[in-house]
């Protein structure tokens, strides 16, 4: 038990979680061995009827609304779900196990059975169980009820700590043949998914990324560069390495013509160009922390980029006319709204700053543009069915799809736009990318799951396609910018100064058991009219298209249920154990609303005003009974003493439970 105890000194050695500021962000901490890397977590089986599913899940929780897939590859309805792997133990430890939520379930540690529940969780709790040292073998058996809703979490508590779910960091899995195939499908899957392959194959619309359009070409002549667009055209990939537009034209020529339609096709009013400052767009650059998710010069050192694939800006700086690039960064979506690109609402003047830079940064100049033929160039756009990805195309330039049916295309070799035979679009795809595309459309099962949709996998294959790890650490794994940043530090005129903890974008390990959803969503759609951290330089992007489902699916990967509404009316006691006399001192380092911090350490708390806004129950009391559990660095103390006695003997009669309660009621009140 003294290993799980001694929590705060073992995660520092095993860096389990990176720097995360006071009361914003939530990891685990409890002391134990990381599993090997690669296969934390554990391994999640689940059946319906005759079909079945395999893959990866984080920790023992789902959250499954009726009418929603458990499973991406699977349809919705009734499931059993089944988790095996294994608990990594330094020494001998005595804890109990639990869950929450509602179905039927059944817990076996190192393979004897030792909670059963069934109907509404958390009623029964396991006896206290001695777990040996090592890796302790852990099974749950999960059904959902008969219409397909359901949720779980595994939890446990031990002697030093209270209830909570059995982290991540310390639940490990083994690989076999069935999970690496599962795996190469879902990639597979998503590829299909991204490079807009529905389009003319149709294997359904419940995929939210399978229906997502190409940026519309309504405008698009008062947008782009002909020259820019021609270049493009002749062969995407070459000008940036990872682009999902296929080429779809046969020489220099064709995509010539294409270009010259295009630049055909104005807008009403173009954008006013407006001058900017390039050497204040270069320090506004740096300060976004754009670099991490672009490369700004050719052969710059891509080793620091770990498993990312920056978008080169080499080439950005011919692409658009006048005061174009300035309007494309004050609203990214406008024209394109799944598009990747972050809103940071910035100014006009930030605008035009951060596009005299781009600019600056393309060396090649211009192309001289060759002989070309927008009539012809129309007929191409129409025979290369242009609009299946792209709106805003003239009716005249629009020619129906005849859709080709997956299968044929697996009993035909997997021929056309794999290989990039004959009039096909020919993707820059790499061995591995052929290989899933492959396997996904090979099986009967996966092709159906287009129709499917589970909001937790969704989440998942955002937080990759939108790059938060760019910015945000996440179990365990560093974020790239902190890699990068140095790069662009010369844009702002200096080195780069790391900054210290609680200074840097919040760590998002548990972000869906920590944050409201509807919070979550708020922010994401840039609707918040507040940030949390006004001291950081970084800026939290807005995502419009994908606030709603992403807030949701972040909450669903970790089994968290409605958080209880509850709100009184009088501030005390909450106010004064918030206070410096007769409370606990929050207010030295916590603003409330207008009242500011009054003796900051490292960096500020957040102000308590939105604390009540954004924080899950569950959460605040776990931080506030022991934070150095979940943040080993943060410099919030500890009030609580024993298991539920606290520094104050007063107010609630040093009830630290109570104590805690009347803080979240009071902070609930500060918006009121």
């Amino acid at each position: 038990m003294a290993q799980l105890e001694a929590y705060g000194a073992v995660s520092r050695k095993l860096h389990l979680v990176h720097v995360i500021a006071p009361i914003l962000v939530c990891g685990s901490t409890v002391s134990g061995q990381d599993a090997p890397a690669g296969t934390q977590g554990l391994r999640l089986t689940l059946t319906q009827g005759q079909a079945g599913d395999v893959r990866e899940s984080r920790q023992a929780a789902l959250t499954v609304q009726k009418g929603e897939a458990v499973s991406a590859l699977l349809p919705a309805g009734q499931f059993d779900a089944v988790w095996e792997g294994f608990l990594k133990v330094d020494k001998r430890s005595r804890v109990y196990f639990s869950f929450e939520g509602q179905g039927t379930a059944e817990l076996f540690i190192d393979g004897e059975r030792v909670l059963k529940e069934d109907g509404e969780f958390g009623k029964e709790e396991s006896k206290r169980l001695r777990l040996n040292s090592g890796e302790v073998p852990v099974k749950v058996i999960y059904k959902s009820d008969p219409e397909g809703a359901g949720r779980l979490r595994l939890m446990w508590r031990g002697r030093d700590f209270s209830k909570e779910p059995v982290p991540r960091s310390l639940l490990g899995h083994k690989t076999d043949e069935k999970l690496t195939q599962s795996q190469l499908i879902r990639k597979g899957r998503g590829l299909f998914a991204e490079l807009k392959c529905s389009a003319c194959h149709d294997g359904g619309k419940g995929m939210p990324e399978a229906t997502e359009m190409a940026p519309s070409l309504a405008g698009i002549g008062s947008r782009l560069d002909e020259s820019w667009m021609a270049e493009w055209l002749t062969d995407p990939s070459a000008m940036r390495k990872h682009a999902r537009m296929p080429k779809v034209v046969a020489s220099e020529e064709e995509a010539a013509n294409i270009a010259a339609y295009l630049k055909t096709l104005k807008a009403d009013a173009p954008d006013k160009a407006v001058a900017g400052d390039a050497a204040e767009g270069g320090k506004v650059f740096d300060q976004l922390g754009c670099i991490a998710c672009h490369q700004t010069e050719q052969g710059q050192d891509l080793a620091k980029w770990g498993d990312g694939e920056p978008i080169e800006l080499f080439h950005a700086g011919g692409k658009y006319e006048p005061g174009a690039l300035a309007a494309f960064l004050k609203e990214p979506g406008k024209h394109h709204a799944s598009t990747r690109m972050p809103d940071f609402a910035v100014s006009d003047k930030e605008a035009a700053d951060l596009a005299a830079f781009v600019r600056g940064l393309d060396k090649a100049g211009k192309s001289a543009a060759g002989a070309k033929d927008a009539v012809r160039g129309k007929e191409l756009v129409k025979s290369a069915h242009c609009s299946s990805c792209h709106d805003g195309l003239p009716q005249d330039a629009v020619a129906e799809v005849g859709f080709t049916p997956l299968s044929g295309l697996a009993k035909n070799g997997m021929k056309g736009c794999l290989t990039g035979e004959g009039k096909a679009p020919k993707y820059n795809l790499s061995e591995r990318d052929k290989k899933a595309l492959a396997a996904f459309m090979q099986s009967e099962q996966a092709v159906k799951s287009l129709l499917n949709f589970n909001r937790a996998e969704y989440a998942s294959r955002q937080f990759k396609n939108l790059n938060c790890a760019a910015c945000h650490t996440k179990d365990g794994q560093g974020a790239r910018f902190d890699a990068v940043h140095s790069l662009s530090a010369a844009y702002a005129g200096g080195e780069h100064k790391k900054g210290g903890h609680g200074t840097t974008p919040p760590d998002l390990t548990y972000v869906g058991e920590k944050l409201k959803t509807e919070w979550m969503e708020k922010l994401f759609k840039g609707e918040l009219g507040y940030t949390t951290r006004p001291w950081l330089k970084q800026r939290m992007p807005e995502y419009h298209s994908r606030a709603k489902v992403l807030a949701e699916g972040l909450a669903a990967q970790y089994g968290v249920g409605e958080d209880p509404v509850k709100v009184e009316s009088k501030v005390d006691p909450g106010k004064t154990l918030f206070g410096m006399q007769g409370g606990f001192g929050c207010a030295a380092c916590h603003g409330a609303a207008e009242a500011k911090p009054v003796a900051v350490f490292e960096a500020p708390g957040v102000n308590l005003l939105y604390a009540g806004q954004r924080l899950r129950t569950d959460y605040y009391h776990r931080w506030m009974r022991d934070p150095r559990r979940i943040d080993p660095l943060t410099i919030m103390p500890k009030y609580f003493v024993e298991e539920n006695t606290t520094t104050l003997a007063q107010p609630l009669d040093g009830d630290g439970q109570k104590q805690m309660e009347a803080i979240l009621q009071w902070m609930k009140s500060l918006d009121k």
